[in-house]
């Protein structure tokens, strides 16, 4: 599979047609000042994880050549006692973590490709893989990549969360057939309709484990502080082969296209493999209203028996595919939780938006319900406020599973991810930055834990 993603991506390079934009490609978030300028940042601060204070040394060079950009981000860490922290040099993929990306291109283009972190990576219409991070947990973090292709008639996107692990791998080519016939594509609305077909892979051995949460799988213990429960894990009940595979098939087609305004509606067949199949069937419309407001909406139903969940791989997936912190009431592995989703017809929706308000205010979000599993609910919202008072800017990123109602939508613990940054450039050759994160790391001895860290810095720009 590998091989094939990868002369996808070679191929791209040739691409010199261009497609006709879409209204969808406006939504992307504004830019903070600690991603936008252009030069070497140089700075320090103190970085607070979990409580535990260390000294920060910062270095974060940023440039473009044409279309292509590069960034680095490296950290050294260093506790009150002059220790380098540990969760940052693990190994030779540390090093390689000080790369955060390397791209060409905007992910709206028709060509387009990122080597390094992924946030937001979504293939075909989201039924499958919808706004996958690789980078969820700050010292877990990957070097994957995203790639797309659209040269009219056909076209490809795919990405992988790893470069150098086999991990998640995930391809879709598309075709517009009727543009290559020359009499059906003058007619406006057969030259939009597109067909694709998807297979994600993942290769991670945790992701076809099936380990319910109960003995004589698994033991719960109470640490001595009664706050914490610690977790055994004895054996699985089974494992599926491996990869995991994901295989979906969807056709699209817009409605009406104006200057201001179009219209889309999509199906989508996906199967789990070892598992069951279902449908998803979805509408989309936006506006742009006088260049300075844009709307962006959507409403998906997904239609299906047992044993499958639409939109599998999110931004919650790195820490769904092996948990065992989980509460005896959650789930060690999501695989468990596709072959647990059981109560006859399952069903459920999807609805999301995105709105940028005269560039004051950026919004994105989704919610997600299934009907046959009850405190299942998910959440995925982001939020930009690129003019505040002074030149700040502020982002907010936040994500939370197994909703229960709507006291339980808003909470740090073992079910949220959060991100914020807040950034004030006072001076070009100045940005100040406090970042915030609710995460999860994976310790040494594999087991999974919850990590907030707190980081305000200081870094000077010198421009190149």
């Amino acid at each position: 599979m590998r091989p094939l993603l990868i002369a996808s991506f070679c191929l791209l390079v040739f691409a010199s047609e261009s497609n006709a934009q879409s209204l969808s490609d406006l939504m992307h978030l504004p830019q903070s000042p600690s991603d936008a300028y252009r030069g070497l940042a140089l700075g320090g601060g103190t970085t607070i994880v979990d409580g535990r204070p260390y000294f920060l040394v910062h270095a974060a060079p940023q440039f473009t050549l044409g279309p292509w950009g590069f960034g680095f981000d490296g950290n050294i860490r260093i506790s009150p006692q002059g220790q380098l922290r540990k969760e940052d040099w693990t190994g030779w993929y540390s090093y390689l973590r000080w790369l955060n990306y390397v791209s060409f291109n905007h992910p709206h283009d028709d060509f387009y490709f990122r080597v390094g972190g992924l946030e937001h990576a979504t293939i075909g219409n989201g039924t499958i893989v919808s706004d996958y991070w690789n980078n969820s947990s700050y010292d877990d973090r990957r070097i994957g990549a995203a790639a797309r292709l659209d040269v009219g008639p056909f076209g490809a996107e795919g990405l992988t969360s790893d470069l150098f692990q086999r991990n998640l791998v995930a391809l879709r080519p598309f075709v517009r057939p009727f543009q290559v016939v020359p009499i059906l594509a003058n007619i406006w609305f057969l030259s939009h309709i597109e067909i694709g077909v998807t297979g994600a892979f993942d290769f991670d051995t945790n992701a076809t484990k099936l380990i319910p949460n109960h003995e004589p799988y698994v033991t719960h213990y109470d640490n001595a502080d009664s706050t914490v429960d610690s977790v055994v894990i004895h054996r699985d009940s089974a494992t599926i082969p491996s990869p995991l595979t994901t295989l979906g098939a969807d056709i699209s087609m817009m409605l009406w296209q104006t200057g201001k305004t179009e219209g889309h509606l999509y199906a989508d067949y996906v199967r789990f493999q070892k598992f069951n199949d279902g449908v998803i069937i979805g509408a989309r419309t936006a506006f742009n209203i006088a260049d300075s407001v844009f709307l962006d909406l959507r409403a998906e139903r997904s239609l299906f028996r047992n044993q499958f969940l639409p939109n599998y791989y999110n931004s919650f997936y790195e820490r769904d595919r092996f948990d065992n912190q989980a509460a005896p009431q959650d789930y060690i592995t999501k695989v468990t939780l596709l072959a647990d989703s059981a109560g006859g017809n399952g069903n459920g929706f999807r609805a999301g938006a995105f709105l940028n308000y005269f560039n004051e205010f950026a919004f994105q979000g989704s919610y997600s319900h299934l009907d046959n599993l009850r405190g299942q609910d998910y959440m995925d919202l982001e939020v930009a406020l690129p003019q505040l008072p002074l030149g700040m800017f502020l982002r907010l990123h936040y994500a939370r599973k197994n909703i229960n109602g709507v006291t339980d939508l808003f909470a740090l613990d073992d079910r949220s991810l959060m991100y914020g940054e807040l950034s004030y450039r006072p001076w070009n050759w100045l940005i100040l930055t406090a970042i915030e994160r609710w995460t999860f790391f994976v310790d040494d001895a594999g087991n999974l834990h919850t990590e907030s860290i707190f980081e305000p810095r200081a870094d000077v720009v010198i421009s190149i």
